[in-house]
């Protein structure tokens, strides 16, 4: 019988998510989870996830299948999983490449950064905090280069919208605009991938 993530995924605990996004979003966690400095997006966020009450499942590094982090050095890359620590591998196992990829999270879209723009209020009404945005430039093939979570729904004056507010590492930043960081982008045809973690 296959494993269905869905029933561990109803005890994802987003407000514990959060929490531990915002306490560790400019400071790293150091002494549980390794630190790499330069690319550490996917590793931040698989963190939040666990620290929402996501277990870990599998212990080889490099199958798709398997989400784990055993270590808090950053040199020892076979305790770490792919999907726990890279951008691309998170995106197959949480949602997929091109059809290649587990589907872990309750729904997974692809849109077009413009899109997002045009239809932002949907987008503020699909997601919630403790739920995960990536981005891919078509130079790379859109390939996710960057991982954020959603820590906070609020309105904002600056731009006269409800916004989604993200933290992340590489930069270690916290409640940056998601509307914000779209409409800055040169490349109005970067995909946008979105992770709804659970179905509530």
């Amino acid at each position: 019988m296959k494993y269905n993530l869905q029933d561990e995924l109803i005890q994802y605990d987003r407000k514990k998510a959060v929490e531990y996004a915002k306490y560790y979003a400019l400071t790293p966690n150091i002494k549980e989870y390794p630190y790499y400095e330069d690319h550490d997006c996917a590793n931040f966020v698989s963190q939040c996830i666990k620290a929402g009450g996501i277990k870990f499942r599998g212990n080889e590094w490099d199958d798709l299948d398997s989400w784990f982090s055993n270590t808090n050095k950053a040199n020892e890359l076979s305790r770490v999983s792919l999907t726990w620590r890279g951008a691309r591998y998170f995106r197959r196992y949480w949602g997929n490449e091109n059809g290649l990829g587990n589907n872990k999270a309750f729904k997974y879209i692809e849109i077009i950064s413009s899109d997002v723009l045009d239809n932002f209020q949907d987008i503020y009404s699909f997601l919630k905090v403790g739920d995960v945005i990536q981005y891919g430039k078509k130079s790379n093939n859109y390939t996710p280069n960057h991982t954020q979570i959603i820590i906070n729904k609020t309105y904002n004056s600056s731009y006269n919208i409800s916004d989604l507010y993200m933290a992340q590492h590489s930069a270690n930043r916290i409640y940056i605009s998601l509307y914000e960081y779209i409409s800055n982008f040169k490349d109005k045809d970067r995909k946008i991938y979105l992770y709804k973690i659970i179905g509530d």
